[in-house]
């Protein structure tokens, strides 16, 4: 997927928020099928806590993932399956805030970067704007968490809970995360979008709708049978992807 959607043979990947490292297992799967299992993943992420806002901090979902955060736990996780990566893959992380890491980083350096960190809007804006400069022409900036774009939801809601991690939208009555919603819509407008992840793709200078026409469509291998059962029948259902 990687290798078509950029023209390139040999895959340079940022994951900007990378927590046990099931993405990157995923990214690292894509270049072993379509790019001869060669390329570099560079991982950038604080693993330590990170929700801040109080409604936030009482749900089930936030207390755990800062408990797995603050007893390392989540990175111990991420380190060991960045050691199952192919060998031909090189691997790099950055354990530091990305507000401090990102711009450090060069301009235009990589062919995919993955947006996956703190989704309150503030943390998720610096995030995309940052990433925007480092995608190589004819690469893609892609992300998760997009579950409802601007335009599907009650906007005003959207931007007066953008630094909320989650929150309902009283027009459709679904979980979204709004500070994802707001800064992709500044930055992006309206995206190319599939069950919540999110790419666009540089031409010219530009960013462009990215198509999965004629794609193969591949399962992470690191998900047990019964996820992937759970994953084709989502899809399925919303008729996003085969």
């Amino acid at each position: 997927h990687l290798a078509k959607m950029c023209g390139r043979r040999s895959i340079r990947v940022l994951e900007v928020g990378s927590w046990c490292g099931a993405s990157t297992l995923s990214f690292a799967q894509g270049m072993r099928l379509y790019a001869g299992a060669t390329g570099s993943i560079t991982c950038v992420d604080a693993w330590e806590p990170f929700f801040r806002d109080t409604a936030d901090q009482g749900a089930d979902y936030a207390r755990e993932m800062d408990a797995m955060l603050a007893s390392d736990l989540a990175y111990e996780i991420f380190c060991h399956n960045m050691a199952t990566l192919p060998v031909g893959i090189r691997r790099q992380h950055v354990r530091g805030r990305s507000e401090d890491v990102l711009p450090q980083l060069g301009d235009a350096q990589y062919d995919i970067v993955f947006v996956d960190a703190n989704h309150a809007y503030t943390s998720a804006r610096f995030d995309i704007a940052e990433s925007l400069r480092l995608v190589a022409e004819g690469g893609v900036i892609c992300g998760d968490d997009l579950n409802l774009q601007l335009h599907e939801c009650e906007a005003a809601h959207a931007k007066a809970n953008a630094d909320r991690d989650l929150a309902v939208d009283p027009a459709t009555g679904r979980h979204y995360h709004p500070g994802v919603t707001v800064a992709v819509a500044e930055l992006l407008g309206r995206v190319s979008s599939w069950a919540g992840y999110w790419a666009m793709q540089k031409h010219g200078g530009t960013w462009c709708a990215v198509s999965l026409a004629g794609m193969p469509v591949n399962y992470p291998e690191h998900f047990p049978p019964e996820a992937i059962e759970r994953a084709r029948a989502h899809y399925a259902d919303l008729g996003a992807i085969g």
